[in-house]
């Protein structure tokens, strides 16, 4: 049933997702209520001197550049095959698609979602017509202050980068690593913070290609670097045969080639028990590895004065705790989708597809999860897939399967 506007969408995140989202939405004629815990776009803020692997293209909507476009005319974009850094795509893109006319207004920052429910319907309750005409109750808090917006529509675009992974065996936490978990970093090093490293020994658990991108920095500033796995030493799903994105083929390539000259030493096959801090601030790893032997595996410890950790991120769900959302049992993202992306098994994520419009919609009328959080734990996911999204989104809202807002912009 289509969505008549001017109803009003509240969208939780004010990232590329959401920002991309609210611009859609607001051509479209829908009120729109933006509501970002930090700053627009905090978290490439944290990788903002990483090259991204997609060139340009892949990371614009045709949308996004006729705003910006129209509202500074002067405005200079990336060639679409450049291969930029997070750094340029904030500067280039992302911010000034934040400042045009048509959103600006609409986004408030350092304003936490703390709830979504309906305001008179409880989750127990499974009238979907009753659902649906019960207006959205978001809980939001700035500061101190707590208040409740209503909403027709609720899109959460929150993302997954402020929840990681532990690293500790099974995919819990370690032994003490509550206790020690603002010591163990998350973010792909600069140039000189991998400098500041030379000569310490530092562990990189963990085998996405954060991991990769991480241990190629500190092996060529000489550090001493072990890469801990639980699976074999290598980037997880392999290297990608004919790999059309450059900068993720050379990283591959080249983790190899550190690995083969033996500046990364390896640890594959382990679990970590434990973690914890010495007087010298060092951190001691206790950990199992899986060997051929058949006697009974023992602890074994490691000594590392810096420990980098990039196992993955999980969603946080309790915001929606509230709602009928059905989550996948092995990824957490909502069920449909989940589904679709387990049985596709690509290694390539320029090789998945977005799928059918349904796989978007949840038991719960009227709200969505997009971009990265869709995914759940599921690692793979590009923003041109959630430009797609978008456009499914806005095709369900508004009740025309040929509705797509992109294709009146492109070039």
């Amino acid at each position: 049933m289509a969505v008549d506007r001017p109803a009003t969408i509240l969208i939780i995140g004010a990232g590329p997702i959401g920002l991309e989202t609210a611009l859609y939405a607001r051509y479209l004629g829908y009120d729109v209520i933006v509501c970002e815990a930090g700053d627009v776009c905090q978290q490439v803020q944290r990788w903002k001197h990483v090259r991204m692997f997609s060139p340009f293209e892949l990371n614009c909507s045709p949308l996004g550049k006729a705003a910006i476009g129209s509202h500074d005319p002067q405005h200079s974009f990336p060639k679409d095959d450049e291969i930029i850094t997070a750094r340029q795509w904030m500067s280039d893109y992302l911010i000034p698609l934040a400042q045009t006319d048509l959103i600006r207004k609409h986004i408030q920052t350092n304003c936490r979602v703390i709830s979504v429910s309906r305001t008179w319907v409880h989750k127990s309750d499974l009238d979907s017509e009753q659902r649906q005409e019960d207006a959205f109750r978001v809980l939001i808090q700035r500061e101190e202050i707590q208040q409740v917006i209503t909403a027709d529509v609720v899109i959460d675009t929150s993302g997954v980068l402020t929840n990681p992974n532990p690293i500790g065996a099974g995919g819990s936490n370690a032994c003490g690593e509550q206790q020690v978990e603002q010591q163990i970093d998350r973010v792909i090093p600069t140039i000189d913070a991998a400098e500041a490293l030379t000569g310490k020994r530092v562990a990189v658990v963990g085998a996405g290609h954060s991991a990769a991108t991480t241990l190629i920095a500190l092996a060529e500033n000489a550090v001493a670097v072990t890469w801990i796995t639980r699976n074999a030493s290598e980037i997880a799903g392999g290297e990608i045969p004919d790999d059309p994105l450059t900068e993720r083929k050379r990283i591959s390539q080249r983790l190899t080639e550190l690995v083969l000259a033996g500046k990364i030493h390896c640890l594959p096959n382990v679990a970590i028990h434990a973690i914890t801090t010495t007087d010298d601030s060092a951190m001691q790893i206790e950990y199992f590895q899986q060997t051929d032997s058949e006697d009974e595996l023992e602890i074994q410890q490691a000594m590392f004065e810096h420990v980098f950790g990039f196992t993955g991120y999980r969603p946080d769900t309790s915001m929606y705790r509230e709602l009928q959302v059905h989550q996948c049992y092995a990824t957490e993202g909502p069920i449909k989708l989940a589904a679709n992306l387990l049985n596709e098994n690509a290694s390539d994520c320029l090789e998945i597809g977005s799928g059918s419009n349904s796989l978007l919609l949840n038991p719960e009328p009227d709200f969505y999860i997009l971009g990265m959080k869709s995914y759940g734990r599921q690692p793979g996911f590009l923003f041109h897939t959630g430009l797609q999204q978008v456009v499914q989104l806005f095709q369900i809202l508004g009740d025309r399967e040929s509705l797509n807002v992109y294709q009146t912009f492109q070039n």
